[in-house]
Formats: structure tokens, sequence, C-alpha cells
């Protein structure tokens, strides 16, 4: 018997609050040896396959669909689609899993029963979400049709693929207010705190590529599909690495004298990919100052002479960093710069 799929809609800026109880539903599944999986598009697909291809057989073959609403997911065109084919047939499972309360939640969620996971007895027991979520799979397997059709599935497929694939257009001045950013760091994990915990007090979530779960080969298939939801990113250069011309290192008695501090090449590499999806004004690069006077901190060539804020101990970037996010539409209303 072919296995099916509990299909997780949400948007990319959630996976941290979602995978927790992905997981537990995932053992709570396999307690029960069942022949159903939790299927979840960052862990499912894997580099090489058809976008396209894979969604339609997991829509195909899903017994239902476990929908997380938040601010964002709301505002999520693709979540809406899978939406609206599960919802085709009212019989179908949609479970509403609730991370944030929202006004105006589409009918389709509504009017079912729903897991609240911001608060009460769900919040504090997340095994019991799980259990209630499989209890309620295990009765809708044998009594419902696949939520959607074979001849439906590659239409829908196709058109959820493009839009994982297209990059978000930046925010209209009216739309609701950004709550998460982009994060790109080096080594220094003690700076990479400092900038976290700011963010935190202004009510803003960061987004960091090395903290986010599942398989370490698929970090940059998760970058690439998370980081087209951004709308906003800060980038740390801090002096991880050392490198030098190979013309300088090769003349005769120079060699390691040619050396220079350089930011981590995941670091160059993230923070062009953003200057081109969401524009300069829209992301923050800091530099962390080298602790030792030489050799200089090397910056790439084509950011030569741009006067990049300091993370030194005047504090001065957080005031700095609060002005673009006010600027790129984040609410700073009673923000403060205090470490």
């Amino acid at each position: 018997m072919a296995t099916k799929y509990l299909f997780c809609s949400y948007a990319r800026v959630d996976y941290e609050r979602v995978m927790p109880l992905v997981g537990l539903i995932q053992q709570e599944l396999a307690s029960r040896s069942a022949d159903v999986q939790v299927w979840v598009d960052l862990d499912f697909l894997k580099p090489g396959q058809s976008w396209q291809l894979e969604i339609g057989r997991a829509l195909q073959d899903s017994v239902g669909i476990v929908v997380f609403v938040s601010r964002a997911s709301m505002e999520s065109s693709f979540v809406t689609r899978e939406l609206t084919a599960f919802a085709s047939d009212r019989s179908r499972l949609i479970i509403p899993v609730i991370l944030d309360h929202v006004d105006d939640l589409p009918t389709d969620l509504a009017e079912r029963q729903w897991i609240d996971l911001s608060h009460g007895p769900y919040a504090v027991d997340p095994r019991g979400a799980a259990k209630a979520i499989v209890d309620a799979t295990f009765h809708q397997a044998g009594h419902a049709a696949p939520p959607v059709t074979r001849a439906g599935a590659p239409e829908l497929a196709s058109r959820i693929a493009d839009e994982v694939r297209q990059p978000s257009a930046p925010k209209a001045p009216g739309e609701s207010a950004p709550r998460s950013i982009f994060v790109v760091h080096g080594h220094d994990l003690d700076a990479l705190s400092q900038i976290e915990t700011f963010l935190k007090t202004l009510e803003i979530e960061p987004i960091v590529l090395s903290k986010l779960r599942g398989p370490a080969q698929f970090l940059w298939q998760k970058f690439s599909s998370m980081a087209l939801e951004a709308r906003f990113a800060v980038v740390l250069l801090s002096p991880d690495d050392l490198g030098a011309s190979l013309d300088q290192y090769e003349e005769v008695d120079v060699r390691d004298k040619a050396l220079q501090f350089r930011a981590r090449q995941n670091v160059i590499l993230e923070l062009g990919f953003f200057y081109g999806h969401l524009g300069w004004e829209n992301v923050f690069v800091l530099v962390l100052p080298a602790k030792k006077k030489f050799p200089n901190f090397e910056r790439p060539s084509d950011l030569d002479g741009i006067l990049f804020p300091a993370m030194d101990a005047t504090g001065q970037w957080r005031e700095r960093l609060m002005a673009s996010l006010r600027d790129a539409g984040f609410p700073m209303d009673g923000a403060r710069t205090e470490p």
C-alpha cells in the first residue's frame, strides 16, 4: 500500500515554530505504525527533483492538511492555494493550528475545530496536540476521497512550485508591518547573539539559517526557499578567514604578508543574494572589527569606499539599524537602543 501524507501548509518564516509540532506528529504516527507521513516541503523536496512533480504527488496522496495559522501564512498566496485545493470538498480533513490569532480568518479555517498553540492546554502540552491531530488523521484516512484529484494535482502543483521559486515583491504601503528578518553571520556567535537579542527587544524575530532544523546537506535549499520571503536582512561581516590575491602572495618575500582578514565565503554569497533580491536599502551590513591591528580587514572590492557601521563598544550600530528598519516599514514605536 502506498504511503499517505498529512500535508503541512505554512509560511517559511514560521519554519522554526512549525517543526517542533511536526516532529511530535511524526513520533505519534510512528508509535502507531501508521502508513502516513507528515509532508513538509523543505524536508521532502530534494536537490535535483521536480518541485511540481513532487508537490503534485504529495497533494494527490494526502489524507488531509494541517494549516499553520500566523500573520505571515495568512498573507501567503501559496498557503491560500493549498487550502483552496483541500477545501473544494467540505468533507476533507483540514486542521487549523493557531500560531498567532489573526483577524478575518478564512471561512474554510474558521468553521473547523482548531488546535491552539498560542495559549491554553495545547500550548502547555504540544504532545496532546500531536495526538489529537493523529486521531483525526486516522479517522479521516478511511472515509474520504483524496483531497486533490489526479487530474487537478499537476496544475495546482505547478502554481505552488512557481510561487515558491519567485521572489516576494516588497509590501506596498499600508500592508501589515513585517515582524521577522534574515540574519547572515560567520563564526562569531557572541556577536550573532547580540544582534538576535537586540532584534527581539524590538519584537522582531531573527531568522538564522544555522539554527534551522533539518539535514545539513539541504541548508542551501532551506536558505533559497526562506530567503525569498525575506523583506529585510542583517549581514554581519566578521574577520573569520584569511585570504590574499595570488599575484601578491607569489611575490618574492611576500607570501603570508599579503594575507588579510576576510568574512566567510557563505556570508559574501548571501550578502550578494540579498542585495540583488531586496535592494541596497533593505540590507543592513554590520562590520565586526578585528581584534588585531594587523592585518587589514579586507572587504569585497565592489564595496570599497562604502562605510558600514562597526559593531563596537559604542553601540551606535543599534541606532543605525533601528533607523534602517524604520525606513523599511518595521514599527519602532517605543523602541530603545540600550544593549
